[in-house]
């Protein structure tokens, strides 16, 4: 018989076998890490946890408004934090827990409501007198300027009146003087034409001379006319704007706030039911080991 030599090469079964193994030993170790018990959490730090968070929540402040959307924000911040601790200690939230925790969110809901209400009809109040302060201001502005604008038509009226009626009577009182200097001629003292032609001229420059006074009286009439009105009318507006003012001033100062003595007293109402909820829970964890022990 022919001898033939053992092959040796490379062995492709124990490879998969090391690859099974390494596998095997990764799947109990993540099996290991799943089933391991998780930490028991300590109802104490649970409760310092909550109280610490309601405490905050309770002294929160809103800058500006419309404080009734943070409200909104606030009251998802406190339905969170007592769901969180449900969730974290469920063997404390008793039937009395939930009752009282109810109880205040229902009143917190309605206090905050209330108070979201009142906001919007003061919101609504205070955008009303704004726009009529605004329509009262307006009309003031154009009263001031329809009365310079009418003043200054009416000069402009009586300096055109006036200066035709001054540049008349530089004429005849030039006439006179002309008539005055000159002398007659034989015709003209005989018929008397200068004294005539000096009488008419007079009588002229007098009627000018009264004309342009009552031209100016006139003028003075007119412009107290339009004063007064301007006034009278002014004051109106001015007494209606004081008046606005005063209750814009009074609504926004009215009932525009963050709530916070509400939010607070909830919070404190929250806190005391967290602090007995745990409280009961203790004593009764105390109780068992106590009969336990026995």
């Amino acid at each position: 018989m022919g001898f033939e030599p053992r092959m040796r090469g490379r062995r492709f079964g124990r490879p998969a076998a090391r690859k099974k193994s390494a596998r095997d030993r990764r799947e109990r170790q993540e099996a290991s890490v799943f089933y391991e018990e998780a930490t028991p959490l300590d109802p104490s730090q649970i409760r310092s946890t909550a109280v610490n968070a309601l405490m905050h929540l309770g002294s929160q402040r809103f800058a500006l408004p419309p404080y009734s959307e943070h409200f909104q924000r606030w009251m998802k911040d406190v339905a969170r934090l007592l769901s969180d601790f449900k969730s974290k200690l469920p063997e404390a939230v008793d039937q009395q827990y939930s009752e009282s925790v109810e109880k205040t969110l229902s009143n917190l809901q309605v206090a905050l409501g209330e108070r979201a209400k009142s906001e919007t009809s003061t919101s609504i109040k205070l955008a009303d007198r704004q726009r009529r302060l605004a329509a009262y201001e307006s009309e003031l502005s154009k009263l001031d300027q329809h009365y310079k604008t009418l003043t200054h038509e009416a000069r402009r009226q009586y300096e055109q009146s006036f200066a035709s009626l001054r540049s008349e009577i530089g004429r005849l009182d030039g006439e006179r003087l002309r008539i005055l200097h000159a002398k007659p001629s034989l015709l003209q003292k005989l018929f008397r034409r200068s004294e005539v032609d000096l009488e008419e001229t007079a009588n002229a420059l007098r009627s000018q001379k009264k004309a342009l006074a009552e031209r100016k009286e006139a003028l003075k009439q007119d412009l107290d006319k339009h004063r007064a009105e301007y006034e009278n009318k002014r004051k109106e507006i001015i007494d209606q704007l004081d008046i606005l003012r005063g209750e814009f001033e009074e609504s926004r100062d009215s009932k525009l706030d963050d709530a916070l003595e509400i939010r607070k007293t909830a919070c404190e109402d929250f806190r005391r039911e967290v602090d007995e909820a745990v409280d009961r829970l203790l004593k009764h964890e105390d109780d068992r080991t106590a009969e336990g022990a026995t």
